[in-house]
């Protein structure tokens, strides 16, 4: 599961909130920790001493017990006195005093508290001036009678206290230790989400700016950054897609210019013939000049195709909408349509209601619809009339255009309206057109919020369908008055 991405306002906020707690924490932590094990410690070294004076609290008299003792508490670190208190008779007999403390009078119980009283870690009243330093007392009462006499040890043991300012010197080493430790995280932390992101991120951008559009954007936990690769990823990806399409127009203006200057040729060649036979007197005059009357044409249609291509292509002027009367447009397209070297051979057989009307650029829809209807004679067979028929579908026109020829080849019906695409036409029909005709209609109808779709099945025809925008008002700017 991929884990959300961090901000990079929050990843340094994050930062250094821990690098300020952290080593506090871990500090206070390892101060806890030290003062536990010099407490731990402290209570050991006692314990190792009263084990010492509770086995030989018989014989610490003895210059061998009382040297052991000594050199235990050296080991230690503490001084002692040892002081044996009787009941029968009752008094009181020191038994073992450390070398360091003053040889007189034993401290006496009372003046030992009333000193832990009034300075609880000073040396003891009896001391010399070489143990100043800061000491601590603990006094343990041993039985060391027996059932006839009862007699008890006052053991005093005298040890330094616990270093504060080790405490505080671990707790600083700790802290910035744990200091250094989050720093080197967040270092490379940094160096990873952000550091090294960004350094591949200006080696593919790099590659961009070469011309190798063929790159791997890297991945970053850093939002912004991700942010940042992914719009570099789409940029790539739009110049690829544009690359591609300019690709793709350039080979197929390279292939109209090729398949244009082979259709110019043909009628020119024939348009010349024509013109050298009569020039000559060869043969009937008036069919050569109807001949070279509809090469002609021919030429004036492809040259008007190929101007209506390139000026939509390039300028995209902007449309002048009016409305426009559907029956009036056709009958309109539909006089004044010449077909080559067939005119008459075919009819248009017009069926819909008197009053629609539709919201068009007038010129353009002219063009378009006659490069659809001069389509459809061309692949009529003689005498075949071609349907015309419109009906209202809620706010849109339908117009639909069926011709009687053989129908378009499945496999290029799919690339009907791409620029060069031809089909085979009607026996008797002279193909003198360049594959512009359906091309240029479409992008002309979809400047005007008009689509174009055609359907076919082999020997039935072909049937153009065209969707325009219906007029709620009449031609003058009327209401119609007609239902919706």
């Amino acid at each position: 599961m991929r884990q959300p991405p961090i901000r990079i306002r929050t990843f340094i906020l994050g930062t250094v909130l821990l690098l300020l707690v952290l080593p506090t924490l871990a500090g206070g932590a390892a101060w806890l920790i030290e003062r536990n094990h010099q407490q731990a410690g402290t209570r050991h070294r006692l314990n190792t001493a009263l084990a010492y004076v509770t086995s030989h609290r018989t014989d610490l008299q003895e210059p061998a017990s009382a040297q052991g003792f000594t050199r235990l508490l050296n080991r230690l670190d503490m001084l002692a006195q040892l002081v044996l208190v009787t009941t029968t008779p009752p008094g009181k007999n020191q038994i073992y005093l450390s070398p360091a403390l003053n040889v007189g009078q034993p401290l006496e119980k009372e003046q030992a508290r009333k000193a832990k009283a009034a300075q609880p870690d000073t040396t003891p009243a009896n001391a010399p001036a070489e143990t100043t330093a800061s000491w601590s007392d603990s006094q343990r009462l041993i039985a060391a009678g027996t059932s006839k006499s009862q007699a008890t040890l006052v053991t005093d043991l005298y040890y330094r206290p616990p270093s504060r300012s080790t405490r505080a010197l671990v707790a600083l080493v700790t802290g910035v230790l744990v200091l250094l430790a989050g720093l080197a995280v967040a270092v490379w932390l940094a160096g990873r989400w952000m550091v090294a992101p960004l350094a591949r991120l200006s080696a593919q951008v790099d590659k961009v700016a070469g011309g190798d559009l063929t790159i791997t954007v890297p991945r970053s936990r850093i939002g912004e950054i991700a942010n940042i690769a992914q719009a570099v990823e789409g940029m790539t990806d739009a110049l690829g897609e544009t690359a591609q399409r300019r690709a793709e127009a350039d080979e197929a203006r390279r292939f109209l210019v090729t398949s244009i200057a082979h259709d110019l040729r043909t009628p020119l060649f024939a348009l010349r013939g024509h013109l050298q036979a009569i020039g000559a007197g060869l043969g009937d005059p008036a069919v050569h000049l109807e001949r070279a009357e509809a090469r002609a044409d021919a030429l004036e249609r492809l040259i008007g195709n190929l101007f209506a291509y390139t000026r939509d292509d390039y300028t995209q002027p902007a449309p002048t909408l009016e409305a426009v009367a559907v029956a009036d447009l056709l009958r309109e397209v539909t006089a004044g349509l010449e077909h080559t070297s067939r005119v008459g051979a075919n009819t248009f057989d017009l069926e819909g209601d008197q009053g629609l009307a539709i919201v068009v650029d007038r010129d353009r829809i002219k063009r378009a619809l006659t490069n659809i209807l001069d389509n459809a004679l061309r692949y009529s067979p003689t005498g075949a009339p071609v349907q015309l028929s419109w009906v209202a579908e809620g706010s849109t026109v339908q117009l639909t255009v069926q011709d009687r020829g053989p129908g378009i080849d499945p496999d290029l019906l799919p690339h009907i309206f791409e620029p060069g695409i031809r089909g085979a036409p009607a026996a008797g029909s002279i193909d003198s057109g360049a594959g512009l005709g359906l091309t240029i209609a479409k992008r002309l109808l979809e400047h005007q919020h008009a689509t174009l779709s055609i359907h076919s099945r082999p020997a039935e025809g072909a049937v153009v369908t065209v969707v325009l925008q219906r007029s709620t008002l009449s031609p003058a700017g009327q209401p119609n008055g007609r239902p919706r």
